[in-house]
């Protein structure tokens, strides 16, 4: 990658302090999600970069129209570790607005790097750990934003309304197959600890 683009590095310093002083904020009040925490310290101790963002790989319901849709849906049941089939039968049997989804998705982290050159060692560092999905989003004078993605995603409709689309015997193979998904995101996160240097939880 080129050199030609150039961060105001007073401006990134300043937000750097911000991100990680609302990162230990967040850890303390219990709101960040612990499965992912020494990842982010690790990268946000490497030179010119720190974290912004993230999510360690998770389950949700989704009332939606669409999975991807952001304004109208509501996520009605989210977890951050495998899902039993009572836990999706429960939520999945009360009333939904719209449709209701079951969406996996896998871990996901924001970094700001503060060159080129430094988006590019955490994106090399990402791909090795089979995060091949990862890329930069965003270049402004605040930082360079990558995104840290393993491209795990699983969407399937369990109920349009209060019908059912996908029948409850089906439940117990739809809660095998998500918690497989959600292990191999994961298991791409275990391999990014590899790479980063900090072992396997």
């Amino acid at each position: 990658m080129s050199e030609t683009f150039e961060v105001d590095e007073a401006l990134w310093m300043k937000r750097r302090d911000e991100f990680l002083k609302r990162m230990r904020e967040d850890l303390e009040i219990g709101y960040l999600d612990h499965d992912i925490v020494d990842v982010l310290e690790a990268i946000s101790s490497m030179p010119g970069l720190y974290t912004q963002s993230s999510c360690s790989g998770r389950i949700t319901l989704v009332d939606a129209l669409m999975p991807w849709e952001r304004e109208g849906a509501t996520v009605v049941f989210k977890k951050h570790s495998t899902v039993t089939v009572e836990e999706i039968e429960y939520v999945a049997t009360q009333p939904a607005s719209s449709r209701l989804w079951l969406v996996v998705t896998g871990p996901i982290i924001h970094v700001s790097a503060l060159s080129l050159r430094h988006a590019d060692e955490i994106l090399r560092l990402a791909r090795e750990a089979g995060m091949k999905h990862s890329g930069i989003l965003s270049m402004s004078k605040k930082g360079i934003i990558v995104e840290l993605t393993s491209g795990v995603r699983v969407a399937h409709l369990l109920k349009d309304g209060e019908t059912w689309v996908t029948p409850p015997e089906k439940l117990p193979d739809l809660v095998r197959v998500a918690n497989e998904a959600l292990l191999e995101g994961k298991a791409r996160l275990d391999r990014l600890r590899e790479v980063l240097g900090i072992g396997r939880r």
